[in-house]
């Protein structure tokens, strides 16, 4: 049966093509010539709240960006740096209430997130009584992470009053579809209950306060909630982080152990050399 979500997404298409939103060309929401220019996340990141360090820092816990904010959930990961393609990706879903390009942007970070999947579930087997577990596959991200790390997806949720302006909820979409793809269940555990301001905008400290106290535990998800113990929840975007902690915060009170993951994470301090950047350096012929 075709859901009401796949058909309103394939009727918008007929009227609304899709095009780059790189660089215009029919087809995609991102098309092959611009997707290229995604940059990932680097292989050195704050071990907790996932910021890109130089080479040096491998494996530390916090860093100038996290240190001593006691964020509340265990460590978060990204799939992109918050720039170019991904930086337009977000906004275009967010701000032009594309419900289509959820599907692109989820494909596309379904590597970085069966990877993040692998690396909990590693830590998991590494904390349990009886020392490491055995080696991890690559090949079956679902099977390490039953032997000891995430065991449920979860979201950031909107407001009920801003899910119906845009039609729909990204990041629970976004999530489902990046649990569907490793065979994990997705469970919206958590509610919005204070609307507040965008926090696009806004300063650290105002997004702090414009967060706190913002999100509960559903009540129908409360029997779910005391039957596992590391719980992902998943955004489209990793700003400040405080969204993510005032989600974490009530996933703590409730007994998860919450780690995030988002589609792209603003990385104040790095910069990746692009296509450009590394013609501009080539010799003259």
């Amino acid at each position: 049966m075709i859901s009401l979500g796949r058909l309103s997404d394939g009727l918008l298409d007929l009227f609304l093509p899709k095009r780059c939103v790189q660089c215009g060309r029919a087809g995609r929401w991102l098309c092959e010539a611009c997707a290229p220019a995604l940059v990932p996340l680097p292989g050195t990141v704050c071990d907790h709240c996932g910021a890109p360090l130089p080479a040096g820092q491998a494996g530390r816990r916090e860093c100038v960006e996290c240190g001593g904010r006691g964020l509340a959930f265990g460590s978060a990961r990204a799939a992109f740096v918050y720039t170019g393609p991904a930086r337009r990706l977000v906004t275009a879903c967010k701000f032009r209430s594309l419900r289509s390009l959820i599907a692109e942007m989820a494909d596309l970070a379904t590597p970085a997130f069966a990877a993040d999947l692998a690396r909990l579930a590693a830590a998991g087997g590494a904390n349990r009584p009886g020392g490491p577990s055995r080696p991890q596959s690559a090949a079956a991200p679902a099977d390490q992470v039953r032997r000891g790390g995430v065991q449920l997806v979860t979201c950031v949720p909107v407001h009920r009053d801003r899910d119906l302006e845009r039609g729909f909820d990204q990041a629970a979409l976004l999530a489902r579809r990046l649990a569907a793809a490793i065979d994990l269940p997705f469970v919206p555990l958590l509610e919005r209950v204070q609307r507040g301001r965008r926090q696009s905008g806004l300063a650290a400290a105002a997004r702090a306060d414009n967060v706190r106290g913002a999100f509960r535990l559903r009540d129908q998800s409360a029997d779910k909630a005391g039957t596992v113990r590391a719980v992902l929840v998943v955004d489209d975007v990793y700003t400040t982080g405080e969204t993510l902690h005032a989600c974490a915060t009530a996933l703590r009170h409730a007994g998860c152990e919450p780690h995030a993951f988002t589609f792209a994470r603003a990385a104040r301090a790095f910069r990746s050399e692009t296509a450009a950047d590394a013609r501009l350096k080539e010799p003259p012929s």
